[in-house]
């Protein structure tokens, strides 16, 4: 009697989701939509700044996946690997606090900028074969909740982290620096526990190439995946539209202290509520991606950017209302935004074929890429035209993904459609 993978690796599935609450906990400290944006602009008042540090991470996370592509199928440890690539980069997320502590500011903001980058490197790079590990020891119908959990239970450690913030920055009496300097400690942290989850997962034997890496022949190969796996490829469009889309969600926390004028209280509240709604989209876009499918999710994903925008946009026209009624709805979206990954993940996992999944995942970045200037090219758009031109480029962006999203077929769909051309 052949063991299910539930059985032969039922540990993993606990484990991996208890690697990603950690590394999820870690990316709450070092939020692109609150903690980032807040601590460069108070340290350098500068919004291009902000912009161009969070285009790194996505650059760099892009890169991650690119520079691992050819040697994927080479390995032929993909949990090893994993972690000790893990071990080798996540501990520099404690560099700012320390630079911090140490009362070299300056210091700590080009800490900051470097240990983002190098942090979304190793996810990038991590990510292949973590999928892998993923996809051979982990039932398909549950490697949505997985997911779900992994930002269900790091959201819960978010709101440890907004609560944290709420306390300190909401306190005139407490030297701001120092309240940052103990939020990226505790990210540190949490990203070092990553690292040790991650030494327990089993891995599944699997084939291997063995010889010369033909690097070249590699990325020459990947387009072929677009024509083999044409409904990936039109996810990936519409994943292109609704990240570039999303440029304007880092800057809404930004735009309520800078644009509406709010206090530093009520921003601290505000970022409480975007550590709020992490968990709650983390849990929820899992749940969505099992029970009605990633494409749905994926629809959904896009409502959720629509309605950021719009909202924002809304607070302009309703001045004389009390902007709070407006940006908590906001930043909780945002929060909720933050596990919309997930449905392109498990979209492109469960879609294509076994054999084309590396390549579509290192695919994606090749893709996506010039999205992740976006962020940057939205500061650059605050500094010259303001808040109402972002979101509103942002809207139109995002109506054109949701009109693409409307021809995604099921993942069901697809795979029957394969097996029958098989048989």
């Amino acid at each position: 009697m052949i063991q299910s993978k539930s059985t032969l690796y039922k540990n993993n599935f606990w484990l991996l989701a208890l690697e990603g609450t950690f590394v999820m906990a870690a990316i709450s400290f070092f939020s692109s939509s609150t903690i980032i944006p807040v601590f460069i602009n108070t340290m350098t008042n500068s919004k291009q700044l902000v912009g161009l540090t969070i285009t790194l991470g996505s650059f760099f996370m892009y890169l991650g996946r690119l520079l691992i592509g050819p040697f994927i199928p080479h390995i032929k440890n993909h949990a090893k690997f994993s972690t000790t690539l893990m071990f080798m980069t996540r501990p520099i997320l404690l560099l700012p606090a320390l630079f911090i502590f140490i009362g070299l500011t300056k210091a700590s903001v080009i800490a900051l900028i470097a240990a983002y980058a190098i942090f979304w490197l190793c996810d990038g790079a991590v990510v292949p074969p973590w999928s892998e590990v993923l996809a051979n020891t982990v039932d398909e119908q549950r490697q949505g909740r997985l997911l779900g959990w992994q930002m269900l239970l790091g959201g819960l450690a978010g709101i440890g982290n907004g609560a944290l913030i709420n306390i300190l920055l909401a306190n005139p009496q407490f030297d701001i620096k120092l309240a940052f300097g103990w939020i990226f400690l505790i990210g540190g942290i949490f990203s070092v526990l990553s690292c040790v989850t991650m030494a327990f997962v089993k891995n599944a034997p699997h084939p291997h190439k063995t010889g010369k890496i033909d690097i070249i022949g590699y990325y020459k190969g990947l387009p072929k995946c677009l024509k083999s796996e044409k409904d990936y490829a039109r996810m990936m469009g519409i994943q292109f539209m609704f990240l570039t889309a999303a440029m304007c969600t880092p800057f809404t926390i930004l735009f309520a202290s800078d644009q509406l004028k709010m206090p530093q209280n009520m921003i601290a509240l505000l970022i409480l509520a975007q550590t709020l709604g992490a968990p709650i989209g983390g849990w929820m876009w899992g749940q969505i991606c099992d029970r009605i499918g990633a494409h749905n999710g994926i629809k959904l994903a896009g409502a959720n950017i629509l309605l950021i925008a719009f909202l924002s946009l809304l607070a302009f026209v309703l001045e004389a209302l009390n902007p709070m009624i407006i940006m908590l709805p906001v930043l909780f979206l945002a929060g909720i935004s933050s596990g919309v990954w997930s449905c392109y993940y498990i979209y492109t996992v469960q879609v294509v074929s076994p054999e084309s999944r590396p390549s579509c995942l290192v695919l994606s970045c090749v893709i996506t890429l010039p999205a992740s200037f976006a962020s940057y090219v939205a500061g650059y758009i605050l500094e010259m035209f303001g808040f109402a031109v972002l979101f509103f480029i942002s809207i139109i962006l995002t109506l054109v993904g949701m009109t693409l999203a409307w021809r995604l077929r099921p993942s069901k769909t697809v795979v029957a459609e394969k097996n029958a051309l098989e048989i």
